[in-house]
């Protein structure tokens, strides 16, 4: 016989010294459980994913990276970055040179750029322009210049 009183949240028994349990009150309980269980560690909305457990517990990586000189390098990260963020080291993030200004450092993200770098799937794209355009020079890959480059999940 199943118990007088039930559980508040899910409904189990709960025998009173006068009750009779049977062996199918205790199998009804359980498969309760573990539905309640399943129903709850299957929740995507609930729990993170493994993707989102890597945002939260590495939401970024950095490295130093050494300029080659190139137009153009590619830094794979090993993941698709949300945001990227470069600068040399030991130098100000722009300087004015009289005709045209030296960017350093960059950001950017999936759906914009402020130059100099880009993503594209899982690389950081890294520019080094050989002259000035509108004004702006990007020297972001200049040869054996140090850069830090910070890649966010």
């Amino acid at each position: 016989m199943p118990s007088t009183n039930k559980t508040p949240h899910l409904q189990l028994n709960s025998w009173l010294g006068t009750d009779i349990p049977k062996r199918a009150d205790f199998v009804a309980d359980n498969e309760i459980l573990d539905s309640a269980v399943y129903n709850h560690t299957s929740d995507s909305t609930a729990h993170l994913t493994s993707a989102e457990k890597g945002r939260v517990s590495e939401p970024f990586t950095s490295s130093v990276i050494l300029g080659n000189g190139m137009q153009t390098a590619s830094v794979n990260v090993g993941f698709a970055p949300k945001l990227a963020i470069m600068y040399k080291i030991e130098a100000p993030l722009t300087k004015y040179n009289g005709s045209y200004t030296d960017v350093y450092a960059a950001i950017a993200a999936p759906n914009g750029i402020s130059g100099g770098i880009s993503i594209s799937g899982t690389s950081v794209i890294i520019n080094q322009n050989t002259a000035a355009s509108n004004g702006v020079k990007y020297n972001l890959n200049e040869n054996n210049s140090r850069y830090i480059l910070l890649a966010f999940r």
